[in-house]
């Protein structure tokens, strides 16, 4: 294995959509923020009264998903040793090329600055080396990493697997990409299933974003040499 691609798929990371950029909760926040309500990141914590008539309510505004699967990564020895590669796809088909040296914020609302900026500008810093960065969507990812297998870990339609039998499975590929959900419930859209070409669950318990990819990660850490 020369590297491991992590997807992080449909991350409940968003502006805050038109319909409710005249709402007096928005209007308040964004005022309170002082940014602009065009590039307010939509937050459930802040936002749940308007944003109970959004579609698909349940699987939006937790940036804090997306905040706390960098901080799991991009601090992993995987990282610092230059064998994983983060991309974030969005609720809203949009894609993140994550830098593998950036270190996110580890406070929550710095991180949510951040993003408003990166939504506002297109890439964060504004001047410099890109540390994150929008790109022209999923096969950018494809096209840029040329995966060997591309494999989705789904709590709803997934093949139980255990947590050895997948990364021994892993292993044998040079450069697998591994999409994991960075929303809090609901199912992966039918053109997320398309991408896949294994749909698995690691165990049989349902487990949030988080529990995921610390046992991931070490599990791979392991596997590598990384940490004995």
């Amino acid at each position: 294995m020369d590297k491991v691609i992590l997807l992080l798929t449909e991350a409940s990371l968003e502006t805050i959509p038109k319909e409710l950029l005249s709402d007096p909760v928005i209007i308040r926040d964004a005022k309170r923020r002082g940014v602009n309500p065009r590039y307010l990141i939509l937050d459930r914590a802040r936002h749940h009264r308007a944003m109970t008539r959004l579609p698909n309510a349940e699987k939006r505004g937790r940036p804090d998903i997306l905040h706390q699967a960098l901080l799991l990564i991009q601090g992993s020895l995987l990282a610092r040793n230059n064998l994983v590669k983060t991309y974030v796809h969005t609720v809203n088909d949009l894609v993140i090329d994550v830098d593998p040296e950036i270190r996110p914020p580890r406070n929550y609302d710095n991180f949510i600055g951040l993003m408003s900026q990166l939504f506002e500008v297109g890439r964060v810093p504004p001047v410099g080396k890109p540390l994150m960065r929008f790109v022209n969507g999923i096969n950018y990812v494809l096209n840029t990493e040329s995966p060997d297998r591309k494999i989705l870990l789904d709590d709803v339609k997934g093949k139980e697997v255990s947590l050895k039998s997948f990364i021994d499975y892993v292993k044998n590929f040079k450069r697998p990409l591994i999409m994991i959900g960075a929303f809090p419930r609901g199912s992966f859209e039918e053109r997320t299933y398309g991408l896949a070409d294994d749909v698995l669950k690691i165990g049989k318990y349902i487990m949030d974003t988080s529990s995921i990819l610390c046992r991931l990660l070490t599990a791979l850490e392991i596997e590598l040499g990384l940490i004995s």
